[in-house]
């Protein structure tokens, strides 16, 4: 049901108050059925890794070009190393490979389609803008080769020069309308240069115009906000600040007017929605209560998430926050999602099985909503 702009501030806390009481009576209802004591409940002989058909959003490959850039963009900008390799070193060399590692995997764990994109920095990592055109319209290219070579199980998202806002709005067109791609995915800022600036208007234009969407992958924070993890380099990467700034970067993008400009643009956030689907009350509290810089959104920050935003399940996460993203988003605006090959992918598999949710929603999830956004 579209939402009336300007709705008031009484109407829409009522509204607010409702929702958040309706969140514990789903996670009890939820934990009961899953029989829940303490961790996430223990998977029973029907919830195996192949319960569900799967069309998961957002998996990853490199090139040999793609690993080695992401090593010189950490040391252009300085930036350490926020991940242990012996943590995930059985990633790296699954990120080239689809016929050994990649398409057996899936095979064994009933998923029938990944949608490809490169992992961060991608297309952003490149120091200038005529290096990045080109460099975006190559792996594209090399991405829809993998997709041509295997027919049926990988869709793509499209690397964008965000460096040339222009170029990267003509070069989605291109991904799209030729090489048949369903939307693009962006590796966070551009040297921290963010989404919400006018100048990238022109991709949300084009991205509604196509009826498709951008995903949003994290990046690491610019060294100004990162002085709070000096000293706890442990909150760095994805314990802590790829999701803050993320979440922050796409509360930008919403808080810009993006969507009311363009009110058929689709942001899609991994990793559950980078927390926000959980903060939406406070949101929407502390919108009204903040002394406004001059900006006035049409609608209630949390319409927003209800209308134009996405989010996925990528990532290893409690049964638990599944259950609030469902809660918060509607089943219809969660999509499945590994992030393969960077988290360990039979548990991410068996944490979603885990998750108690009707079977029509878990369908939803698991592959319906997929193929319904992104046109599989």
């Amino acid at each position: 049901m579209k939402e009336k702009a300007g709705v008031g501030r009484r109407e829409f806390l009522s509204k607010t108050v409702a929702a958040a009481i309706a969140v514990p009576a789903v996670l009890a209802a939820g934990a009961n059925a899953a029989h829940a004591q303490g961790d996430a409940p223990k998977p029973g002989p029907e919830r195996t890794g192949v319960r569900t058909k799967k069309i998961a959003i957002e998996e990853h490959w490199a090139n040999q070009e793609l690993n080695d850039l992401r090593t010189e963009w950490g040391k252009r900008t300085g930036y350490p190393i926020t991940v242990d390799p012996k943590a995930i070193g059985y990633s790296f060399p699954r990120t080239p490979d689809f016929e050994k590692f990649r398409i057996p995997f899936m095979d064994e764990f009933g998923i029938t389609m990944q949608v490809i994109s490169t992992g961060s920095p991608g297309v952003q990592g490149y120091a200038d803008a005529q290096t990045a055109v080109a460099k975006a319209k190559a792996i594209n290219d090399a991405q829809a080769e993998i997709i041509r070579k295997y027919p049926g199980r990988f869709a793509g998202f499209a690397g964008l020069p965000t460096q040339d806002p222009k170029a990267a709005a003509d070069e989605l067109e291109r991904a799209v309308k030729q090489l048949g791609f369903k939307g693009a995915m962006i590796q966070g800022s551009t040297d921290w240069q963010y989404l919400d600036e006018t100048k990238y208007w022109v991709i949300w234009e084009r991205a509604a115009a196509l009826e498709v969407p951008i995903y949003l992958h994290v990046q690491e924070p610019s060294f100004d906000s990162a002085k709070i993890y000096a000293g706890h380099p442990e909150l760095t990467g994805s314990t802590w600040a790829w999701g803050v700034e993320t979440g922050t970067h796409a509360l930008r993008i919403i808080n810009a007017g993006v969507f009311d400009a363009f009110p058929k643009a689709t942001l899609i956030l991994g990793h559950l929605g980078e927390s926000l689907p959980y903060l939406l009350g406070r949101l929407d509290e502390g919108y009204f209560m903040a002394a406004k810089s001059g900006r006035k959104l049409q609608k209630p920050l949390s319409a927003y998430f209800r209308s134009n935003v996405l989010v996925t399940t990528s990532g290893l996460y409690r049964p638990e926050a599944l259950v609030c993203a469902i809660s918060a988003m509607g089943p219809d605006r969660v999509l499945y999602a590994m992030d393969y090959p960077f988290v360990q992918p039979k548990a991410s598999i068996e944490c979603f099985e885990r998750t108690p949710m009707t079977d029509a929603d878990r369908e939803k999830i698991s592959h319906l909503n997929g193929e319904r956004w992104l046109k599989l």
